[in-house]
């Protein structure tokens, strides 16, 4: 069966990344980045997707709350 992926966070800077992957990592929440390898010019065009697997997601949101990397109103559609 394929995994979809969502999006949870987005980053400008490369450098945003680390802290928050370790933390996600540290939680047991495997993340990718997307577009991680682009030109560094492209980054604030087109931003740096946390993606994690779509069973994940609930469960990654509420991580990026406790951690303080996020707030309830950035899930909000």
């Amino acid at each position: 069966m394929k995994e979809e992926f969502i999006t949870v966070k987005t980053f400008t800077f490369p450098s945003e990344i680390p802290i928050v992957q370790t933390f996600m990592e540290m939680k047991g929440i495997e993340v990718f980045m997307k577009n991680l390898t682009l030109n560094q010019l492209a980054y604030p065009i087109f931003g740096i997707e946390m993606q994690v697997n779509a069973s994940d997601y609930e469960i990654a949101k509420n991580a990026l709350i406790e951690g303080g990397f996020a707030e309830l109103e950035d899930f909000a559609f």
